[in-house]
């Protein structure tokens, strides 16, 4: 009985039910679509961070990361001092190293100062994964003296793929020393400080140039990973016991961008659900309050034949909760319309540090919509109680004179 009331009560003013169903559909889609958008972000700002740019997670010597007035050489160390930390720990999925200088780069005409940063593509075999080759290739052995240079460094060099450059710096014992390159190809990392000044070269070619067999860091990528920052603990208490010179610390410690927009969609997002649920609070508040003032002679007729006002607020729950249900299966339904209008469009935008714009993708995920459609219920049936409160208090005499 309660339930046809309910709907009788709801298609009774269809146009203010269709409104408050639309306030929360609108609400619902939103919130998913916000935080689906938001995450195809920081998925993508992961993947290059801990990919390519950092690895899933770092090992260097402590000066390494808080550098001081000690020379170069003892800011490194030799790879095979972790030979036993793969064996412990066979989650590592890889181990090699990386060695970086800034240096002067020619292309003969015009120098400008970069950093080269040697990588081991045998040891990293997916590290060119998630960085786009605008042009050519990216370097496949060791052993050749081929460069990738940044897009936006290239552009500034005027150098492409097949043109040679010369890399000057000092090795590690403070000697001048300069090597010609080839450049093999064009990269896009995506991120401005990456593309304007980074090139990479293989790994043994940049300790040539040091005249070194040392690394500066020691680059891990695990099997999963969550692997990292859950091992890193334990990964540093065995670098205490054995080296405890060296230290680790994980991509998400390394990767300044991705924390500061991490912190900036959360905040954004926070601020936009509470933007929308107040609207939603006071729009709904407000229809409740006037159906309330409509149906005071139906509330004293109730009243006068028994009903307890528990029962009275009941009813109008009960209508706030068939129109919340309404409204997040609509919202959700909007939401995946959205999504795959979004992306039949190919609409594109730039993110503040980004050297290339990028397809807007949004994730439809079940997470967000639990997390939407708990936040539209509870405020809708808050929203309810306060005027339905009101109302179940009414004075019975006085709401019954409204039937006259």
């Amino acid at each position: 009985m309660r339930l046809k009331l309910a709907i009788r009560n709801i298609t009774r003013h269809r146009l203010r039910s269709l409104l408050s169903i639309s306030m929360i559909a609108g609400a619902v889609a939103a919130v998913v679509l916000f935080q689906g958008f938001s995450d195809y972000s920081l998925t993508a700002l992961k993947m290059i961070a801990a990919e390519n740019q950092y690895g899933h997670m770092q090992i260097a010597p402590k000066k390494y990361w808080s550098p001081g007035k000690e020379s170069r050489a003892e800011r490194l160390f030799l790879l095979s001092d972790l030979d036993d930390l793969k064996v412990k720990f066979p989650q590592i999925d890889s181990l090699s190293g990386r060695i970086s200088f800034f240096g002067l780069i020619s292309n003969g005409d015009l120098s400008v100062g970069g950093k080269v940063i040697g990588v081991d593509p045998t040891g990293e075999p997916t590290f060119d994964k998630s960085m786009k080759i605008v042009s050519g290739r990216f370097f496949d052995t060791s052993g050749e003296k081929e460069v990738v240079v940044g897009k936006l460094l290239a552009k500034q060099m005027n150098v492409k793929e097949g043109d040679n450059i010369t890399v000057l710096t000092n090795t590690i014992d403070g000697v001048m020393n300069a090597m010609d390159l080839t450049v093999a190809g064009i990269f896009s990392a995506g991120i401005d400080e990456i593309d304007g000044q980074v090139i990479y070269l293989p790994l043994s070619v940049t300790q040539e140039i040091l005249d070194t067999q040392h690394v500066d860091i020691a680059v891990l990528k695990f099997k999963e990973l969550p692997m990292a920052e859950s091992t890193l603990k334990a990964i540093n208490d065995q670098l205490d016991s054995n080296r405890p010179d060296l230290t680790a610390r994980s991509w998400r410690e390394l990767a300044v961008l991705f924390r500061q927009v991490d912190k900036f969609y959360g905040v954004q997002n926070r601020l936009i659900e509470l933007i929308l649920l107040a609207l939603m609070f006071l729009g709904i508040l407000n229809t409740v309050s006037m159906t309330v003032v409509e149906r005071t002679g139906e509330i004293g007729t109730l009243r006068s034949l028994g009903e307890s006002r528990k029962e009275i607020v009941s009813q109008f729950v009960l209508e706030s909760i068939m129109l919340s249900i309404v409204g997040i299966v609509c919202g959700i339904i909007v939401s995946l319309g959205m999504i795959q209008f979004v992306e039949s469009i190919n609409l594109m935008t730039e993110m503040p540090g980004a050297s290339t714009p990028f397809q807007i993708k949004i994730y439809f995920m079940m997470s967000s919509v639990i997390y939407a459609s708990s936040l539209a219920a509870a405020t809708t049936v808050i929203a309810t109680i306060i005027p339905a409160i009101r109302a179940s208090r009414m004075d019975i005499v006085e709401a019954l004179r409204k039937n006259i």
